[in-house]
């Protein structure tokens, strides 16, 4: 078990050091290259739409052996950043071949990482292991966004993308190294029923009604603070900066656990989720230094438990492997359709801080934390 944690762990890793990239440099690259928001909304939409396709076809899949799913994933990856360093700027008329591509390399991954999460941790655990991935993520994102900032900025975008590419060739060699393991079944969802229970229908809202907040956090720190600053170098500083801040808030969270309950500590991270995104009603370089540090104590103490949170509910209310594999599916369509109209209203009426949508997403994500918590305190 612990040998099992343990590459799941390295595996994240690795994982979570190019997908810093692509959240916040590969958003920037899209958004310069096609002058426009769009791009970045067609490469994300799509990105998302392939990552809950691939979700079901790793079940399939898992029936055989889950480390194909690893390996897959590493290919995708792959083929991503191979044709991203390919196209060059032209990457803006295959961004939905760029999105989909990405989004395998997710949902071929994601489901491993989340059935194992399910079926092998239990509450406690849980809890733990997501504190440990988080801070490990937050401590790969240190040096990740200075290096990538730096190197954009003296030698362009594309010699970044060809380090990554050598960090991906690593990743597929370790997918051949881990333990193979199968799964029996296919997942089997009912969505009349699961909608039927109380209290496992307001946690599977929660994946929707949250999605729209991660995605405007993801954007803030990279896009809309790349309008305000247009330097990759700083960009690359700020978010490190975070991400040592974050490591931090991981740590405060795990020694709270043991004074005040998990309940108490939720609600106070998404009070503090909910409160930061008046500082983005008109955003400022020392604003957006505020708001990433607040970021930063909102997703320790708030975002990450709650994932523990959905993942732990999905098992619970499970009778056998396929019900559970099949509430783990209904989650990924829950989270990815909030992602998707996000990116969806991103692409047909942003402008710029100014335009209404802008608004009209501090308004919805003011309120979002908070309403996320009431519906999934009960399971908390």
């Amino acid at each position: 078990m612990k040998k099992s944690i343990n590459m799941m762990i390295a595996m994240r890793l690795i994982y979570s050091i190019f997908k810093s990239f692509i959240f916040i440099f590969v958003n920037i690259y899209l958004w310069q290259a096609g002058k426009s928001i769009q791009a970045v909304a067609v490469f994300n939409i799509f990105n998302y739409l392939g990552a809950t396709i691939s979700f079901y076809m790793a079940n399939v899949i898992a029936i055989k052996n889950l480390k194909f799913n690893y390996i897959i994933s590493s290919l995708s990856f792959l083929a991503t950043f191979g044709l991203t360093a390919l196209l060059g700027e032209n990457i803006v008329d295959y961004a939905i071949v760029i999105g989909i591509l990405g989004g395998f390399g997710d949902g071929f991954f994601f489901f491993n990482l989340n059935s194992f999460q399910a079926d092998v941790l239990d509450k406690d655990e849980m809890d733990k292991f997501m504190s440990i991935i988080g801070g490990l993520n937050k401590a790969s994102a240190i040096i990740i966004p200075i290096i990538s900032g730096i190197i954009i900025e003296r030698y362009g975008f594309i010699y970044m993308i060809d380090a990554l590419l050598v960090l991906l060739v690593v990743q597929l060699i370790l997918s051949f190294k881990m333990p193979s393991r199968h799964i029996k079944n296919m997942g089997r969802f009912n969505i009349k029923e699961s909608f039927r229970n109380g209290n496992y229908k307001k946690v599977l809202l929660t994946n929707t009604t949250k999605a729209p907040y991660k995605q405007f956090t993801i954007m803030a720190n990279s896009v809309f603070l790349y309008s305000l600053m247009a330097s990759e170098s700083i960009i690359g500083l700020l978010n490190s900066a975070f991400s040592i801040i974050s490591i931090a808030m991981f740590v405060l969270y795990r020694y709270m656990l043991r004074k005040i309950s998990r309940k108490k500590l939720m609600l106070f991270g998404a009070a503090a989720s909910s409160v930061v995104l008046v500082l983005l009603i008109k955003p400022t370089f020392v604003s957006f230094i505020v708001f990433g540090i607040t970021i930063a104590l909102g997703e320790a103490f708030f975002s990450t438990p709650m994932v523990g949170v959905q993942l732990n509910t999905a098992k619970n209310y499970s009778n056998n492997e396929s019900e559970m594999l099949g509430n783990l599916m209904l989650r990924v369509i829950m989270l990815n359709i909030g992602r998707i109209i996000f990116f969806g209203l991103i692409y047909f009426f942003y402008e710029d801080f100014k335009s209404p949508i802008f608004i009209l997403f501090l308004i919805y994500n003011l309120i979002s934390p908070m309403y996320t918590y009431w519906l999934a305190k009960e399971e908390i």
